[in-house]
């Protein structure tokens, strides 16, 4: 008895101490996969956003074994299932084992599953993610494994326990032999990098003789990374760039854009140091985004916030409430199934698109609106006040787009705010109800058709890339193809070519349709792969709610609620899976406007400059130097006054420095070194809008708006009169002209005043800047593009404008400029002389010599020889002066100019000669003594 007492206290104290043994090993269980995921997840976000992943550039050279080992960890898990399947089958013991031990092994293998894909699919990890996991399996699995043998049954271990015991054993043994493997890579790693560069031989091997190769294939990556990395490697970049380059031909517009806004967001990454860091210069644009000073607008947002909670719970009362009709119709439940489906009908009506999404979408759109617009609006605010070089350096397609890329900010923050958090709570909230609801049987079914779900549809989207990438090559071929037709559709036709240009057109068709359908089969056999994995889990969680069912455990309610509830994890799942794809492209279109916000203008207008001063326009540069990128010099040591009301013009060959002149008087640009000052004031210091509004510019290529003629004449002094702008265009000589259009000053110019030719363009300029009335005039070869009788006219329209204003000219029509007060001859970007037009012919230099180069003579055709022997005279050919000058002006000038060598003196002579042969052929005519082909000359301001 007392025997029998002892033996019955030791049982009841082992099963005192053995259930608190027991909730540690059920606890550890759940605890261990979710340490070890956490673990993961958390290490690897961190290793990306500090950009870790960038710079782990080299292979482990353990990495393949590794992986072996991993897997292997892998396989025991597997392998232990499968032993409590077989412990079970042949004991007749359902359940197999306790179910916290069943979830464990599963979690388990899930969890590092999921490290294996991570490892596999990445090229050159960052390892201590990895190795973390392994390391808390070094810590927890002797200690799982120690629990379970603690609370086991106190019986001998037959062959099915020896072998489970051998598959913890062989588990824990690939964890360590792991991390050793690991830091014995490390080890040889080290001491390779402190040989490698004394070693490798200069003299890079060429393709024919490799001594000493290697079977390894870790060895060779590793010993390719040495010969590109290691000191003396003498790598071919040329060839790099060579396949650059190829690749480059080979891109479309659209891969252009993208690889560039990718490289730009690389390099600001780099800069940055972080993702973090890089995500808050993003904050820019929260003034645009977050409504500051409009409480309405933030109350919205706010009640949004309520809107998606609320869609939240009823994601779960509704399948809930499908659960409750159904036991209420199979009598589970006294509920009365009339109330219980009006609640149904209740509750869907409430989260249909007539209910909460309509009023999410009433307190949106505002909102949404808000922010594009205001995006929009800061944007072409601020490229507006961007200065010239910018311009001059980006196409206006690219900032156009750049400023469209607005709407990409919203979208990035309506698919994190909006979307991604209310669905990520969607599917923890999906996993603990059906877990407290079913089981953690169900919940697992639930994390795990979810993880493979979100790695088909990724692996499968990316396998895609190129498939995609070479539809969207076809669509830009097909759409090159066609507009090249259409486009030169008379040089098809003059060579008649249709039938080729058809023929060309049919088979980019025939390829953008092959490429496609390869893309949309890619995409039905994603989409139908993923279907297959939500299927296995839904039918792995109806073969366990049925069997809860049959077994009491469940009612008929939860069956219906499962179907219900899984049918409202597809969209989550789906979004996830693209989520990363639609951030990355918005962060790309983002990255182009977050690059032009940040851009700084070059010529700042100087906070409290006070307005210019005019007090008669003396302008005066004062030894001023340029360059547009700081290191060619463009313009060097300019230098000279240009009193009030003087006329000043600029000659000298194409590329001189001329037009840039101009551009800084302007302020387009700001002098390098050196000073311009109007009345003795610095541009520099004064308001650069007072500036402007004081001078007028016509430039060579005038740019009008696609807009009326009124509307674009108006332009320069927005607040004039119809009348005024009627005495400008007639002042221009362009009013007739006008009148006889079809919509008269209405008559829209078409884009860049397409519509209009080169003189009329050139005229409407010139009427936009005599109405603006300025104090300085700058004129750009002003009458470039006009006829001979029409710049007679519009030159007695500028001079009434230049009088008393200080005028700048760029002409290279030498003629034109003749009156100038001053002319400065610029080559090289310096001064090489300046005077007036006689005394520059006086000093025989530079401009003489441009001069003598327009003012020659040309030989007429032979006259016809009656026979070979008479008026043999008359073979050598005659001179006649081609020019626009009068026959006297250009024998006048002619004579001030020395005679070209080939001459012989007799230019002049013979100029006189052609003259009066012209006088006496007009008289003949009855018309006035002039040139018959040659304007008479006209004075320039």
């Amino acid at each position: 008895m007392a025997i029998a007492g002892l033996s019955d206290a030791g049982a009841t104290a082992e099963r005192a101490v053995g259930m608190p043994l027991r909730q540690v090993l059920s606890s550890l269980h759940y605890a261990y996969p979710t340490a070890v995921f956490a673990y993961y997840v958390l290490t690897s976000t961190i290793a990306v956003c500090t950009l870790q992943t960038k710079s782990a550039d080299r292979a482990h050279p353990r990495r393949r074994a590794i992986t072996w080992l991993l897997t292997l960890v892998i396989v025991t898990y597997f392998a232990q299932l499968l032993v409590l399947g077989i412990q079970g089958l042949v004991r007749h013991i359902f359940p197999l084992a306790e179910q916290d031990t069943v979830i464990g092994l599963m979690s388990s293998a899930l969890v590092f599953g999921v490290v294996l894909a991570g490892l596999s699919d990445t090229a050159n990890p960052v390892w201590y993610p990895y190795m973390g996991c392994f390391g808390v399996a070094l810590v927890l699995e002797p200690v799982v494994a120690s629990l379970s043998f603690m609370v086991r049954p106190n019986e001998p271990l037959d062959v099915v326990g020896f072998f489970d015991i051998s598959l913890v054993a062989t588990r824990y043994l690939a964890v360590i032999l792991a991390l050793a493997c690991y830091f014995e890579g490390n080890r040889s790693s080290r001491l390779e990098k402190g040989t490698d560069s004394e070693r490798q031989s200069l003299l890079k091997a060429n393709g024919n003789g490799h001594s000493h190769a290697s079977h390894d294939s870790d060895s060779d990556d590793q010993s390719a990374a040495t010969q590109q990395d290691g000191y003396g490697g003498t790598s071919d970049a040329s060839t790099d760039s060579n396949q650059s380059s190829d690749t480059d031909d080979d891109e479309n517009p659209y891969e252009r854009r993208q690889r560039q806004a990718s490289e730009k967001m690389e390099k600001r990454l780099k800069e940055k140091g972080n993702w973090l860091t890089y995500a808050k210069s993003f904050l820019v644009f929260f003034p645009y985004i977050w409504p500051v000073n409009n409480r309405s607008l933030q109350l919205r947002v706010v009640l949004v916030g309520f809107c998606l909670l609320a869609m939240n719970f009823l994601n779960v009362l509704i399948p809930r409430q499908m659960g409750i009709i159904m036991d209420s119709l199979s009598g589970t439940n006294h509920r009365n199934p009339w109330t219980e489906v009006l609640i149904f009908a209740g509750l869907k009506l409430v989260a249909s698109e007539a209910g909460l999404s309509l009023l999410r979408q009433w307190l949106w759109i505002p909102v949404e609106f808000y922010s594009f617009d205001a995006i929009s609006t800061a944007a072409y605010s601020h490229v507006l006040n961007l200065s010239s070089d910018f311009h001059d350096s980006k196409s206006s397609s690219d900032i156009m787009m750049a400023i469209s890329c607005g709407q990409s900010i919203s979208n990035i923050l309506e698919s994190i705010c909006f979307r991604a958090v209310p669905m990520l709570i969607d599917m923890v909230v999906a996993f603990l109800y059906l877990s407290a609801t079913l089981g953690p049987y169900e919940g697992f079914i639930t994390i795990a058709t979810a993880a493979v779900f979100m790695y088909i549809a990724t692996r499968m989207i990316a396998a895609l890339k190129t498939a995609r990438r070479n539809e969207v090559g076809s669509w830009y071929r097909e759409h090159y193809v066609r507009q090249a037709g259409i486009q030169g559709w008379s040089t098809v036709a003059s060579f008649n070519q249709i039938g080729h240009e058809e023929a060309r057109y049919s088979v980019a068709v025939k390829d953008r349709v092959d490429k496609t359908q390869k893309v949309y089969f890619g995409y039905v056999l994603a989409y139908a792969f993923q279907f297959l994995v939500l299927l296995c889990g839904l039918i792995a969680g109806a073969f366990l709610v049925v069997y809860q069912v049959t077994h009491g455990q469940a009612t008929a309610g939860d069956f219906i609620m499962l179907l219900t509830y899984w049918g409202q994890l597809v969209a989550p799942l789906t979004f996830f899976a693209s989520l990363g794809k639609s951030i990355s492209r918005d962060l790309l279109q983002a990255e182009q406007l977050l690059e032009i916000m940040q851009t700084k203008p070059s010529v700042l207008n100087k906070e409290g400059a006070p307005p210019l001063r005019f007090k008669g326009g003396e302008v005066r540069f004062d030894h001023v130097y340029f360059s547009y990128d700081k290191k060619k010099e463009i313009l060097k040591d300019i230098q000279f006054t240009a009193k009030p009301g003087m006329t000043v013009a600029f000659v000298g060959a194409t590329g001189a420095g001329k037009s840039t002149i101009l551009k800084l008087l302007d302020r387009f640009y700001d002098v390098t070194q050196g000073s311009i000052e109007i009345d003795g004031q610095d541009i520099r210091d004064v308001d650069l809008y007072s500036l402007r509004a004081q001078i007028g510019v016509v430039p060579q290529a005038p740019v009008l708006f696609d807009d009326t003629i009124m509307n674009n004449v108006r332009y320069a002094k927005l607040t004039a009169t119809d009348e005024e702008v009627y005495e400008a265009c007639k002042a221009a000589s362009i009013h007739d002209q006008i009148l006889t259009f079809s919509d008269g000053y209405q008559t829209r110019v078409g884009e860049r005043g397409v519509k209009l030719s080169g003189g009329e363009l050139q005229r409407v300029a010139i009427a936009r800047a005599i109405l603006k009335r300025p104090s300085i005039v700058l004129l750009d070869e002003a009458t470039s593009a006009v006829d001979t009788e029409t710049e007679q006219k519009i030159q007695e329209a500028l001079r009434r404008l230049c009088e008393g204003r200080t005028t700048f000219i760029v002409a290279h029509r030498l003629s034109t400029i003749m009156n100038a007060d001053r002319i400065i001859v610029v080559t090289g970007g310096e001064i090489v002389e300046q005077g007036s037009h006689e005394d520059l012919i006086r000093a025989d230099g530079k401009y003489a010599e441009l001069w003598s180069k327009q003012i020659f003579v040309k030989p007429k055709d032979k006259e016809p020889r009656e026979d070979n022997n008479k008026h043999a005279g008359k073979g050598r050919k005659a001179l006649s002066i081609v020019n626009d000058l009068t026959a006297e002006a250009t024998s006048s000038e002619l004579a001030k100019v020395k005679s070209p060598p080939t001459l012989n003196g007799q230019a002049n002579a013979q100029a006189n000669g052609q003259a009066k042969d012209s006088n006496s052929t007009a008289e003949a005519n009855g018309k006035p003594n002039a040139q018959p082909n040659t304007p008479a000359h006209k004075k320039e301001v």
